[in-house]
């Protein structure tokens, strides 16, 4: 019944403003008109007249200070002061957007986590007119037409964008929990997102062979590691390299592996610590894995090998630590490690450049090859089995094997 009365209303109303009876143009001067008197009324100075011919006010500049200003016409003064009050006012995008990032904080996000919503703001919002808009004013028209002006200045990605909407989501989310508006009022589920992708930055494809180690390049690899063991012993990071290659490790809890997780009784490998870097106090840190997820891992043959050959060449340099890898400069950083693994995968012999991930990627997709369970390969690699499935997992299968595959394959078929 109600619907029915809301859907007559509206006809009513589309009727009055086909037939002239009611001025759209002028209802919606009206509305301005009326925001504009809000804004004026929050002004705490009056805005005379002097006898200069000018009109004058204050500006407030907060511990008790202000600013004179003075204007010609009625007009500009009046648009000084609403500017003011837009920009300053508690309820616009920009002041509750760094409200949102504050209950972040108090929820327990990282400073790195906090540092990412800092700096994105200032990649998509900054400088846009969102900025100073109230947030009561915004609805599912401006939010779209904002991301319109936002791709027509720099594509992005598609998961970037959906990124970007979900801070305005949690911008609306918080509004509507400090009472500013109304849960009905929240503009975020009207907004079609899924109809801007195809103005997004198509990510390029990058196929297996690319983010992955083929067998040949396993192997090239390794025999680079082992000249370069023969070689320059001393040089941990390289130690680092080749673990990675037999247990999918983040470069992370490389760095943050300590001696104390290897426990060869029992043949395992507990990984439970990580590297981490804050971009506020510029300082290395090590704390639990990514998500928390603290994870055994069987000590293999190859495993304990590197282990027993850099432990030999940290304690005839009295480098040992609590840190495996660990040299005249104390453990060895994350960074470090990656950039070993870019320079040693830079030359001929491989695809492309690779990073410690294509170690992680190839070690659960060799899994997956020989058949081990989802479950037990997002247990051993830290992930979840969905994440594992969608981002770790790739078809590292030789070509003979297939082609194999498909003749028995085809021979079945072709006997029935």
């Amino acid at each position: 019944m109600n619907n029915s009365f809301n859907i007559d209303s509206i006809n009513i109303v589309d009727e009055a403003i086909n037939h002239g009876i009611i001025d759209l143009a002028r209802v919606q001067e009206e509305m301005e008109e009326m925001k504009k008197q809000e804004y004026l009324k929050m002004h705490p100075y009056k805005i005379n007249l002097g006898k200069d011919g000018f009109w004058h006010t204050y500006l407030p500049l907060g511990n008790g200070k202000r600013k004179a200003v003075k204007r010609k016409y009625e007009d500009d003064i009046d648009k000084i002061v609403i500017d003011f009050w837009k920009q300053n006012t508690t309820t616009t995008f920009k002041k509750r957007y760094f409200e949102w990032v504050e209950r972040q904080k108090m929820c327990g996000r990282s400073n790195n986590t906090i540092s990412i919503y800092e700096s994105d703001y200032i990649r998509f919002f900054k400088g846009d007119k969102i900025e100073n808009m109230d947030i009561k004013d915004i609805d599912e028209a401006v939010i779209s037409q904002f991301i319109q002006r936002l791709l027509s200045k720099q594509p992005i990605p598609y998961r970037t964008l959906q990124t970007m909407m979900g801070y305005i989501r949690g911008v609306f989310n918080k509004s509507v929990k400090d009472g500013i508006i109304k849960r009905y009022e929240n503009p975020c589920d009207e907004v079609d997102l899924p109809l801007f992708k195809q103005y997004c930055k198509q990510t390029k494809y990058k196929p297996a062979e690319e983010r992955t180690f083929s067998n040949t390049e396993r192997k090239t690899l390794l025999d680079i590691l082992t000249d370069n063991h023969l070689e320059k012993p001393n040089y941990i990071p390289s130690y680092a390299v080749e673990l990675s290659l037999y247990t999918g490790m983040r470069v992370g809890e490389l760095s943050g592996l300590k001696w104390e997780d290897i426990d060869t009784e029992h043949g395992i490998m507990v990984i439970r610590h990580s590297e981490k870097y804050d971009r506020k106090t510029n300082e290395h840190y090590v704390s639990l894995p990514k998500n928390g997820k603290i994870r055994q891992f069987p000590l293999s043959p190859e495993i304990e090998d590197v282990l027993t050959r850099v432990k030999k060449v940290e304690l005839k340099n009295g480098w040992l630590s609590e840190f495996v890898f660990s040299n005249a400069n104390g453990r060895v950083h994350a960074r470090i490690i990656s950039e070993c693994m870019r320079r040693k995968t830079s030359g001929t012999g491989f695809t492309n450049t690779k990073c410690i991930h294509a170690s992680r990627r190839t070690v659960n997709s060799e899994f997956a090859r020989v058949g081990m369970p989802a479950t037990v390969r997002a247990s051993l690699l830290g992930n979840t089995e969905k994440v594992n499935e969608q981002y770790y997992t790739y078809d590292v299968s030789e070509m003979d094997y297939k082609k194999n595959i498909i003749c028995e394959v085809n021979k079945e078929t072709k006997a029935m």
